[in-house]
């Protein structure tokens, strides 16, 4: 049951302990508006979720509750000698860490130091291991791979028993992968454990354990409630909205020259000196890039456009190193930086004040991503959070105006929740078959208290467990001994065969698994890892970029590459098995009504009907102003000027997207080239484009879809499965965020809208999918995974990790055997469902086919490629060249493409007007 928050309030409430209440008045003053509503219910004894922009205090509004419990046992004499009272989970170990050292600060100030705090992690030493379990802390700091382990040790269960308190810290963030299903389930096991005696078997349950969630921005906040607490149990939900108090600015801008810059050019020469100008305006400055060798490239061309600063910039992302890590974290927090280039791993929780601007280059991809990562500014209450959303080309431009106009109408996107997850499931009922004292049925109701499997049915249920018994049909004959790792006891309790299967398991706990990654060491230190796929196109001599330095690649051994330093060299960017960001479908869909509205203008105009200025007559009535926001003011770089423009384009785009009028100028210039060469792309119609290379023996068809990467990434699929089944002969699909590129040979030609609808049915795709992914690496890669989580391949034998080649090795004879002999094995099943929902948009790709065969497609033939589908066209030139390379040759080919004709349109549109 939800029930509404109260009314905000200045005061902290009265139940508070009398001496925890004195010390924040004498630290802090007045609470928060997040303290405030928060406290009442955490005293109180409900479980509540704390959804508050960054810098407003979430934190320390959850643990005034925990801190006034611990200290009222104490003085009741009640306090655990032996247990603990208190769980705070964090995504992040860094972060775990960091709140441990902030805990004991507070705890001194106050002189309560018989309140023990410890944080227990995968990087926790095994000596305080030992002390930990000696003597448990009251406050335990973890992540969820470390509760999931704590919790499937008999030795730990007294101490978890004695918990009160489950804090969950950046939920938002667990909740949409896996790593959250793990800890749902974790939760509920917690859950069991504090509410029976140990060695009971009972099934009733209380609700013993107050969760406290704290999030960032999300939507719809009800849903992820139901995450945090389970189904059918009450959370209450305070949700602050950012308020005068907390302002945020929000600047967009974008280095434009004389003329537009190449629609998928990377702009970084134009796009960095403006930045490199921004560094020396402010204290510390946190750039955010949408990829790591993006984050690679910006972090070495701005230490070689600001050599004095060189010191003071780094870069910060998950492939390097764990210490390098760190110190960039110390570093940053003691305000040592000037500048810290990251691609998402600095989006969450670690609180530094020192940083005063956040800049964004090329569009985030989503709302929420957006909101989160302005926050990192100004971090700390009545501080003014700044950003700067940088446009590297002018689609870009086009999504940074949709992305604004969202973030200030706080148009969330809605959480993607995982759906009963096997390998997950998996890995908890050999966790719970550790202590032998649970039925089926018993671990069945407990999984379902969990929200990622409360929809789970008992067949998928058994058919987990019948995998776990001996490793499915196709291997338990063989191999029951090897892939068992639950039997059933004589009284039909959940067992573990052998102790081999617990030390197994309790060394490959998690959901993060291992790929093919080579470590790159510089002397004796450790910079990071790259894909072993890149390395393998490097010849000894040849030199790559890895924490914004530049090195020579010097002999490689098994999965280690020994590397010099090479500063002046010319480099080439390494690339990460991570995917670019998916765009979201608020923001496509946004994107989509910006182009409508502006092929309505263009209509009018061809109608004759200019009707005057369209900041004020909208297209269609169909839009209206972001609603007015007093605490997200936005502004261009130069500032917007709210009059009418020569360009009634140019006019639209500045009274509603908040663009300058040299931006809204250019983005109006791009749209009439765009309608002069092919069509706007809209809602109303499918735009497919035919270009045809006749030296080349190629036809392009671009597919303007404007349905998101991940969406576009299956529905590309689906058509080139078509192809090939129709018309013979392999094609090629190049992906995009508003559509795809499909390339075919003569024979395999669309002459008309007529053959392009087949392509486009909404029958059978499923299977057309199907039968693409069997030929394909996607679902094989995916099961590596799933396999690892689902404990069929484990990670680590003996202590040790498994190295990448044998991880690759055995999955893979696994995934063929499963393939050939037990199509329906549940892990086959959980690899598939992980490709086609979690990797691709299935779902959003199958919604578009429904929507297209209502839709007229245009087919337009053009003698050039369009402006809008330029991006698609030089997508595969990108990533194979040098570093210095693409932005001059992609805006060689774009002026050789548009030039005279871009200039001829302009001069036409000035004397129309």
């Amino acid at each position: 049951m939800v029930q509404p928050s109260p009314e905000p309030s200045s005061h902290l409430p009265p139940g508070l302990h009398p001496q925890l209440a004195a010390w924040f008045a004498r630290r802090f003053g007045a609470p928060t508006a997040a303290q405030a509503q928060t406290l009442p219910h955490i005293l109180a004894g409900r479980s509540v979720l704390l959804s508050s922009p960054t810098g407003t205090g979430k934190t320390l509004a959850a643990f005034l509750g925990v801190f006034d419990h611990l200290q009222r046992l104490h003085e009741a004499d009640a306090l655990p000698a032996r247990g603990i009272v208190a769980v705070y989970v964090s995504p992040l170990r860094a972060l775990a860490y960091d709140l441990q050292k902030n805990l004991h600060a507070p705890l001194a100030e106050l002189g309560w130091a018989h309140l023990r705090v410890a944080a227990r992690t995968g990087d926790t030493p095994a000596k305080d291991r030992a002390a930990q379990k000696n003597k448990p802390p009251h406050i335990l700091v973890t992540t969820p791979e470390s509760l999931t382990l704590l919790l499937s040790q008999p030795d730990w269960a007294p101490a978890l028993a004695t918990t009160r308190f489950l804090i969950v810290d950046e939920l938002h963030a667990l909740a949409e992968n896996k790593r959250g299903s793990l800890l749902a389930l974790a939760a509920e096991r917690l859950e069991a454990l504090c509410t029976r005696p140990l060695g009971d078997r009972t099934t009733k349950r209380s609700p013993a354990l107050i969760r406290i969630g704290l999030s960032a921005t999300v939507s719809p906040l009800a849903e992820l409630g139901r995450f945090l607490t389970g189904p059918g149990r009450a959370c209450e939900l305070v949700e602050i909205l950012p308020t005068a108090d907390r302002p945020a600015q929000l600047a967009v801008f974008s280095p434009l020259a004389r003329h537009p810059y190449p629609a998928a050019g990377y702009t970084a020469t134009r796009v960095l000196r403006e930045l490199a100008a921004e560094l020396g305006r402010h204290r510390t400055t946190l750039i955010f890039t949408n990829t790591r060798a993006g984050a690679e490239s910006i972090g070495l061309r701005l230490k070689q456009l600001l050599p004095a600063l060189g010191p003071q910039i780094e870069v910060h992302h998950a492939s390097l190193d764990r210490a390098v890590r760190l110190d960039v974290e110390d570093r940053l927090k003691r305000g040592e930086l000037r500048a810290v280039v990251c691609s998402t791993s600095l989006e969450l929780g670690i609180d530094i004040g020192s940083i005063d601007l956040v800049v964004m280059v090329s569009a985030p991809k989503g709302v929420a991503r957006a909101l989160q990562r302005l926050g990192r500014s100004g971090h700390a209450p009545g501080q003014t959070a700044r950003g700067l959303l940088v446009a590297t080309n002018i689609n870009d431009l086009a999504e940074c105006a949709a992305t604004v106009r969202l973030m200030r109408a706080r148009a969330l996107e809605p959480l993607r929740l995982p759906e009963n997850p096997a390998d997950v499931l998996a890995q908890h009922l050999v966790g719970i078959a550790v202590f032998g004292d649970t039925t089926p049925d018993e671990a069945f109701a407990l999984v379902r208290h969990a929200h990622p499997f409360a929809t789970l049915a008992r067949d998928q249920f058994d058919r987990v467990l019948h995998y776990l018994r001996g490793g499915g049909r196709s291997l338990e004959k063989a191999y029951t001994p090897l892939f068992g790792k639950i039997t059933l006891d004589a009284e039909g309790r959940l067992a573990l065969p052998s102790p081999r299967v617990a030390r197994e398991f309790y060394q490959n706990v998690g959901t993060i698994s291992s790929d093919a990654h080579v470590t790159v060491q510089l002397g004796r230190r450790k910079l990071g890892t790259v894909e072993e796929s890149f390395l393998k196109g490097l010849r000894p001599g040849d030199v790559f970029v890895l924490n914004a330095r530049c090195v020579r690649l010097v002999s490689t051994s098994l999965l280690t590459a020994k590397v010099a330093a090479a500063d002046s060299a010319l480099p080439t960017v390494p690339r990460w098995n991570a995917n670019k960001m998916p765009l979201q479908s608020g923001l496509a869909a946004e994107v989509v009504r910006l182009r409508s509205d502006v092929a309505e203008i263009l209509n009018h105009e061809e109608r004759g009907e200019h009707g005057g200025n369209r900041s004020e007559a909208e297209p269609g009535n169909r839009r209206s102003p972001a609603p007015p926001s007093s605490v997200l003011s936005v502004s261009s770089v130069p500032s917007v000027v709210k009059e009418p423009l020569p360009d009634p384009i140019a006019s639209y785009l500045t009274f509603h997207y908040d663009l300058s009028p040299a931006n809204a100028a250019a983005l109006a210039r791009h749209f009439r080239l765009q309608a002069r060469v092919s069509r706007i792309p809209t809602a109303a119609a499918l735009l497919v484009e035919e270009y045809a290379e006749p030296r080349e023996g190629r036809l392009h068809y671009f597919f303007h879809s404007l349905i998101g990467r991940s969406a576009n990434d299956a529905l590309s699929r689906i058509v080139a499965q078509r192809v090939q089944r129709l018309l013979g002969g392999n094609a090629l699909v190049t992906i995009d965020d508003y559509g795809f590129l499909l390339t075919v040979r003569e024979f395999q030609r669309l002459a008309s809208a007529e053959a392009v609808r087949p392509l486009l049915a909404r029958a059978e795709a499923e299977d057309d999918l199907r039968r693409a992914l069997a030929e394909s690496q996607l679902v094989k890669w995916q099961f590596r995974g799933v396999a690892q989580a689902g404990l069929m391949v484990p990670r680590r034998v003996r202590g040790a990790e498994r190295g990448a080649k044998s991880l690759q090795w055995s999955s893979e004879i696994l995934f063929d055997v499963l393939r050939r002999h037990e199509p329906d094995h549940v892990l086959l099943v959980e690899a598939y469902a992980e490709t086609t929902t979690r990797f691709l948009d299935l779902p959003a790709a199958l919604a578009f086919l429904e929507h297209a065969a209502t839709l007229p497609i245009e087919f337009v033939p053009v003698e050039r490629v369009s402006p809008f589908a330029f991006g698609m066209f030089v997508s595969k030139i990108k990533e194979t060249m040098m570093l210095e390379d693409p932005e001059t040759t992609i805006e060689r080919l774009y002026h050789e493409m548009y030039g005279k004709l871009a200039e001829t349109a302009e001069v036409g549109t000035a004397k129309e007007r």
